[in-house]
């Protein structure tokens, strides 16, 4: 049995972290989700994480700014991001290199799509999950 991982989505629209939780639910994986940044900032301090799944337009801040500030105080150190959003402005996905976030997912997305970040990101093969 593959080792369970945890991942955290912060996304604010229900219906996609819905659609997320329906996506790895045969995964070995805890699959925790945030709406807001506040949200994620205490998910974080009381987990260990093994991925982010991180949208970008957040109610109370931008998605990038979050990923800045954890990084800043050294709180996902080696945690892998997966941008998951509707931006697809060059300047946004620059930011998004320069911040270490190699994988990038826009929405709409199909599973496969999605399935297929998160095993780069992990460095896992999960299709007997799928």
């Amino acid at each position: 049995m593959a080792e369970r991982k945890i991942i955290l989505s912060i996304e604010d629209d229900p219906d996609i972290a819905h659609l997320i939780q329906l996506v790895l639910r045969n995964a070995p994986a805890e699959v925790l989700t945030a709406g807001r940044a506040d949200e994620a900032i205490a998910l974080i301090e009381h987990r260990r994480l093994d991925l982010i799944l991180l949208d970008l337009m957040l109610p109370q801040m931008n998605g990038l700014d979050l990923l800045e500030s954890l990084q800043q105080e050294g709180r996902i150190v080696g945690v892998p991001v997966i941008i998951v959003s509707v931006r697809t402005d060059t300047a946004q996905r620059h930011r998004a290199q320069e911040l270490g976030v190699e994988h990038y997912v826009l929405k709409p997305f199909s599973p496969a799509k999605l399935r297929e970040e998160i095993e780069g990101a992990l460095g896992v093969d999960w299709r007997e999950y799928w």
